[in-house]
């Protein structure tokens, strides 16, 4: 939530400050509201702001609370829709909450007013975990701001398959050559999900750290791969992405540092996280990275009619669970704990007892 809130407030400080903003045109109401939907969540955060604009220092402003907050009385509407086959079919108001742990920024704080929905809870057709939302429905929100109405809908990114042996936990996961003698690499494929149109991949490796015969969980994560469908109202698209050996290796000795103190570091597993984004999220994140060439200005885009900001999906799934996820098969346990790069952190595994070199003691 924190997370999604800095983010907004990144957004809202660009139409804020937008130097095409007549300062002393006629006061215009201009409502910012940021919705970001995820199935997985049982609770579904908005935000709604005001755009503000005045002659002096727009910082200042800032640290003001109604320069970009509304009062209550200004809202007479804040409803989402479920929409399935352009009907709406159920009907829930957003609700008010303050959050209180906001941290320092631009804007005022420690409070800051959200507001929030609920949809009953269903099951997940392919995993059969509850979710929040449902994926086959859009959902449509709609607020009316000091008399002006703005509008926005989005659909529901659906779950997705992970191949069977790459999801299996029990499934041995190795980044070495057959014979163990140089490095592989391991391969992960999965097959697109209805709405989904960007798949962002990391893999996680876990691990306990023992001091003082305390262990303390942690972990290394990278970015693995990003793809795109070609069509996110078809499962058509299937990806498959590479984890190098070297790199595996290479990034765990780079995160872990040789240290005296630790006794030993226990391999629990490598699990994969998955972040999707529907089409319009997908556009919003494309036009919100880095300019690369010599073009700097970048078109306005917002999908919120008659207001600005953002109303969009995106889903997150993890193959396999933090701390319990798939295991290296013996090539790779023994070059993590023997090997040139990470054979100097003390790791060692305690899933298998074969009396190996890899073993902890």
């Amino acid at each position: 939530m924190k997370k999604l809130v800095l983010f907004f407030f990144a957004s809202l400080l660009f139409f804020c400050c937008s130097t095409d903003l007549d300062i002393n045109a006629p006061y215009k109401n201009i409502t910012v509201i940021y919705g970001l939907l995820n199935q997985r969540d049982s609770v579904q955060f908005v935000k709604i702001n005001k755009a503000f604009l005045g002659e002096g220092d727009a910082y200042v402003f800032s640290q003001i609370r109604d320069s970009s907050e509304f009062n209550s009385e200004d809202l007479t509407v804040k409803m989402v829709y479920k929409v399935v086959n352009g009907d709406r079919v159920a009907s829930f108001p957003l609700l008010d909450s303050v959050v209180t742990n906001r941290e320092p920024g631009l804007f005022y704080g420690p409070e800051q007013t959200v507001y929030y929905f609920v949809d009953p809870t269903m099951y997940d057709p392919i995993e059969g975990k509850p979710v929040y939302l449902d994926q086959n429905a859009e959902y449509e929100i709609e607020v009316v701001a000091k008399g002006e109405k703005m509008t926005s809908r989005t659909t529901i990114v659906n779950n997705f398959d992970i191949q069977s042996v790459d999801a299996e936990i029990n499934s041995e996961m190795t980044v070495m050559s057959f014979n163990g003698q140089s490095y592989g690499a391991f391969e992960l494929n999965w097959d697109a999900g209805i709405d989904g149109k960007r798949y962002e991949a990391r893999w996680r490796f876990n691990f306990d750290e023992y001091r003082n015969g305390v262990a303390e969980a942690r972990s290394v994560t990278r970015n693995l791969a990003r793809q795109t469908s070609t069509n996110s109202s078809s499962t058509a698209d299937d990806f498959a992405v590479f984890i190098s050996g070297e790199d595996f290796f290479g990034a765990i000795a780079n995160d872990v540092p040789v240290d005296p103190a630790v006794e030993k570091r226990v391999f629990t597993g490598v699990d994969f996280l998955f972040t999707v984004a529907n089409d319009d999220f997908n556009t919003f994140l494309t036009l919100s990275e880095p300019i690369s060439g010599i073009v700097e200005d970048r078109p306005a885009w917002s999908n919120i009619e008659n207001g600005y900001g953002i109303w969009a999906s995106r889903f997150t799934k993890n193959v396999g669970q933090y701390r319990v996820g798939k295991k290296l098969n013996g090539y790779s346990l023994n070059e993590l704990v023997n090997g040139n790069l990470t054979g100097n952190r003390m790791f060692c595994n305690d899933m298998i007892d074969q009396n190996t070199s890899y073993d902890c003691p």
